[in-house]
């Protein structure tokens, strides 16, 4: 037992039969003995018992006699050491007959614990003052009266509750992760052993974010060995644990980039052997990568005629300096493998231990390189002939290289251009933020668009919009910008309409006189202010916030919310329009009618509600039944009204002439009526309404229509009590509003016959007739369009949209991903196959935009698609043209242009439009093989023909000359006014 003792353990035995106390080192210094001088006394150890702690003692070592493990916390008065506390753990060891017949012990100082314990509780408050400024959280536990003695203020910015919430019992289970649950119970358990414990585990923050505290627990114990209170400190560790979630992350990447780069990697050491290799190196090199560790050196993987310039490389590497080279090495099958070598040192502690050798096959992009040769010129040649400004910027916006379209767009030739910067043709307001631009895109790497104001060389501001990609060099840095500048100028200032537009659609909608109400989540976000005179309040906060359901008659409330559930379920639906009721702010009641669409609002959706007062309506509704009640109460009058009605528009389908019709309706009046004295008479036009009952001194009269400057009357002479009942005025001005709709028809056709004879007679259809059935082709495209664009078109849209939100789903993926991306994809061409067939149909800009500007979208549009480049002049153009003529002119070039396509072969055509005193002239020249004039199915084609007839419906003249195999030329005249 003796030979136990050292600097840490004190140990002590006591033999109950041989009277015998052995003690270790330590103990032998305190009591101020040796093994040889230790009198045979097991009870010699009470001897230096401070006298106050005796009787403790004495219980102690009864409990160790009579065989139970014990723990007793003492003091003892030591010759040389003082008064120590100590704490000694005995162990009762039995023989056979189950005697106690040796006590083991281990005894420990705890002389500085209880001076700190005596310490810490004279400066409790001290402490506390302190605690409550820390970021650790300190805190006791009474273990016996199962409360929190303290917890400093800490815990509140640990955790996120205050003190007196984190004193509550089941405080910690509350707020711990639910995944941490038998975390928490395996620490109390060991702290319920009195064992230390230091532990980590996750809470839920007040906040919700999730955050990694760090728990240390320690039991204090009584002389019984039992746990009597728990001390312990907590602190956050949540930046640590992401620290270490960061590195793990960092040590995974490096690993990954290691195992599965697609070029060669190697770790190699200061004498050139390789340490580590990835293996990518075998697939392209050929080498086996078990030879490494067998003093396998880099240079000799590359082949030995690489080897002295390797090695020069490999020292300057070692040097400090990373090197970048490339080589070329034979493989084991012959072939010759180009490659890019980079050399990196690799630093520990800011000393080189070896190098990292990464090399990257390069035989395809030297191959490439000698077809990029090839290519330059190609590209040189589109670069000269396109319209986009290209340039070369340096570091400072210097211009080095730029492109021909310069003069062009900004008027400047390029031989004066070049070593200018970019910002002298920018706008001043705009030369900082471009400056600025330049600067981040070569620090960042990274392209970037921008828009910016440019001042022609004549002085008009251009807008451009700017794509600036860096140029990299094979060190990875931004050697120079490469800018293409495009005009925007007309889609700046269209753009700027469209705003102009929607500012005035919002306003429209603010003073809209019917109730337009944005709801979101069943609540008010915008009314306009409509909505305050429906909804009976003084002002919009009244509404905005507030459920939209408190304002729905109880009787509609189901049928409301129903509704808006629909509505809520996908956005732009549109519902059909109901009549509802509303409670106004001050209790009275409205009908309204109601018409909801669901849009997308702040990412998801929300419906916009029209509210329009129907009171009045309503109230006009029953007072029409009431009248319709009135009428049905003279129910045989009713019916004998309403069938003398409908015999007679049945009737009138078989009438042919005027005067089957006046005699049909003067037989009608007679009999309904019972009167005799009754005809048509033509007086001089006068300002009758139609189909009124005048008054006069014979009887009455009614106006059927005007022919002629004459007024033609149907003419009652007699008075008859029946016209003093309201029903029968209405049957007679009904009976007289058929026949007078029926006159004026009659009267048309037979203006219509003449003209047709007149025209058969000539063979020569009359312009009035080609600009009606032009009117009536332009009418039937325009509707054709508006159908295509709000049925079919929008539906695509539509489809397409909830495609790409179902691709978004991260569920989909693998070859059912590729097949929706297909049709997407599909969705797309015959969304802009509509929209070509809808601009063709109905140019949307041609009303708007003008004759000139619409040709322009015309050229640009048909270039794409055929083999001809179009030149177009407009020579002082200054008239203003009316619809029918600027539709006729645009078709006319639009037959132009796809006679060229299909039956020219040229390779220019040339279109000239001009104003010329009250004239209009529309030239058009191609180079193509011309046609025929002399042929009569040249001249009487399809198209051909619909030209020179549209010209005629403008009154106006068209030539055609086609020298043999030199092109066409058209030569097109319309009166201006």
């Amino acid at each position: 037992m003796h030979s136990l003792g050292d600097e840490n353990v004190i140990t002590w035995s006591m033999d109950m039969e041989e009277n015998l106390l052995t003690m270790s080192n330590i103990l032998e210094e305190w009591v101020g003995c040796t093994r040889k001088t230790i009198p045979r006394n097991p009870n010699f150890l009470r001897e230096f018992v401070y006298v106050v702690d005796l009787d403790r003692y004495d219980a102690y070592m009864q409990r160790l006699t009579a065989g139970h493990i014990s723990s007793l916390e003492y003091r003892m008065q030591l010759p040389t050491e003082g008064l120590k506390w100590v704490q000694m753990i005995g162990t009762p060891i039995l023989n056979k007959e189950n005697k106690v017949y040796r006590i083991d012990g281990v005894m420990l100082d705890i002389t500085e614990q209880k001076t700190a314990q005596i310490q810490l509780e004279s400066s409790y408050s001290l402490y506390h003052q302190m605690f409550s400024n820390l970021d650790v959280a300190i805190w006791s536990y009474d273990y016996v009266t199962k409360k929190v003695l303290f917890i400093s203020d800490a815990v509140l910015n640990i955790t996120g509750y205050s003190v007196e919430q984190a004193k509550e019992d089941d405080f910690w289970f509350r707020i711990a992760h639910k995944e941490e649950t038998p975390s928490i119970e395996e620490i109390l358990t060991t702290a319920r052993q009195g064992i230390p414990k230091l532990s980590e585990y996750r809470i839920i923050h007040a906040s919700g974010e999730p955050r990694w505290i760090q728990v240390r627990i320690i039991p204090s114990l009584d002389e019984f060995h039992t746990v009597v209170r728990l001390d312990g400190i907590l602190a956050d560790i949540t930046e640590r644990k992401l620290m270490k979630e960061a590195l793990l992350k960092s040590e995974q990447r490096y690993k990954s980039l290691f195992d599965y780069n697609s070029d060669v990697v190697c770790e190699v050491n200061l004498q050139g052997n390789i340490l580590a290799i990835n293996s990518t190196a075998e697939q392209i090199t050929g080498e086996s990568i078990s030879m490494v560790g067998e003093n396998l050196s880099i240079m000799n993987l590359f082949g030995a005629e690489n080897i002295p310039r390797m090695l020069d490389y490999f020292e300057r590497t070692v040097r400090g300096s990373a090197q970048h080279y490339v080589v070329s090495s034979s493989r084991k099958d012959g072939s010759v493998s180009h490659w890019s070598m980079k050399n990196i040192p690799i630093y520990v502690n800011s000393r080189i231990i070896g190098v990292f050798v990464v090399a990257r096959e390069i035989t395809s992009a030297v191959e490439v390189e000698h077809k990029l040769a090839q290519r330059e010129a190609e590209y040189r040649l589109i670069i000269n002939n396109m319209k986009d400004m290209m340039g070369v910027l340096d570091q400072k916006g210097n211009f080095i290289l730029a492109s021909p379209s310069c003069e062009i767009l900004i008027g400047i030739p390029v031989g004066l251009i070049k070593d200018t910067t970019i910002l002298e043709y920018i706008h001043p307001d705009e030369q900082e933020g471009l400056r600025e631009q330049i600067s981040n895109i070569f620090q960042t790497k990274a392209s970037k668009m921008f828009y910016n104001r440019f001042i022609h060389s004549k002085g008009y501001i251009l807008n451009l919009e700017c794509l600036a990609t860096p140029v990299l060099s094979e060190d990875g840095d931004v050697m120079n910008i490469v800018i293409v500048a495009r005009d925007i100028t007309k889609r700046v200032q269209m753009e700027k309409e469209l705003r102009e537009s929607e500012e005035l659609n919002q306003q429209l909608i603010k003073m809209s006189p019917e109730a337009v109400v944005l709801h979101s989540d069943y609540k008010f976000v915008y009314v306009n202010f409509s909505c305050l005179g429906l909804f009976g309040v003084y002002d919009e906060s009244q509404l905005i916030g507030k459920n939209i359901f408190n304002w729905a008659h109880p009787e509609f409330l189901s049928l409301a919310k129903e509704r808006m559930r629909e509505i809520y379920k996908e956005p732009y639906r549109i519902l059909a329009p109901i009549e509802q009721k509303v409670v106004r702010s001050d209790g009275t009641i409205i009908d309204v009618e109601v018409t909801a669409s669901s849009i997308v609002h702040k990412g998801k959706v929300a419906c916009i509600s029209i509210f329009r007062d129907i009171s009045d309506r309503k109230k006009a509704d029953e007072d029409r039944e009431h009248t319709e009640q009135i009428i049905r109460e003279s129910e045989e009058r009713y019916f004998h009204l309403q069938t003398s009605l409908d015999q007679f528009s049945q009737d009138l389908f078989g009438v042919m002439k005027i005067s089957h019709m006046e005699q049909r309706l003067l037989r009608e009046v007679r009999d309904t009526l019972q009167i005799t004295n009754i005809h048509f008479i033509e007086v001089e036009s006068n300002s009758d309404k139609l189909c009124e009952i005048i008054e006069t001194e014979q009887g009455y009269s009614l106006k059927i229509g005007e022919s002629r400057g004459k007024s033609y009357l149907l003419s009652i002479n007699e008075k008859t009590v029946l016209l003093e009942i309201s029903s029968i005025r209405v049957w007679l001005e009904t009976i007289t509003r058929y026949v007078s709709v029926l006159f004026d028809h009659f009267l048309l056709i037979e203006d219509l016959t003449k003209d047709l004879e007149l025209a058969a007679s000539k063979q020569v259809a009359p312009t009035w007739l080609l600009r009606f059935m032009f009117n009536l082709s332009e009418n039937e495209r325009k509707r054709l369009a508006q159908d295509l664009h709000d049925s079919a078109l929008q539906e695509q849209i539509i489809w397409y949209r909830k495609l790409d939100l179902l691709l978004g789903e991260k569920s989909i993926n693998g070859e059912f991903r590729e097949q929706l991306e297909q049709i997407a994809e599909g969705l797309l061409d015959v969304i802009y196959q509509l929209r070509i067939i809808c601009n063709e149909l109905r140019p949307p800009a041609l009303i708007n935009e003008g004759l000139i500007s619409s040709l322009e979208t015309l050229f640009e549009f048909t270039q794409l698609r055929t083999n001809y480049q179009i030149y177009f002049e407009v020579e002082a153009f200054t008239h203003k043209l009316d619809d029918e003529v600027l539709i006729g002119l645009y078709r006319i070039v639009q037959e132009l242009l796809a006679n060229a396509a299909k039956h020219s072969f040229a390779t220019e055509v040339h279109i000239t439009l001009a104003s010329e005193d009250n004239h209009i002239h529309l030239n058009y020249k191609d180079n193509g093989i011309g046609m025929n004039l002399l042929g009569e199915d040249s001249l009487t084609s399809m198209g051909i023909y619909g030209m020179k007839e549209r010209v005629r419906s403008m009154d106006g003249t068209i030539a055609f000359h086609s020298p043999e195999k030199k092109g066409l030329a058209v030569y097109i005249s319309i009166p201006a006014d």
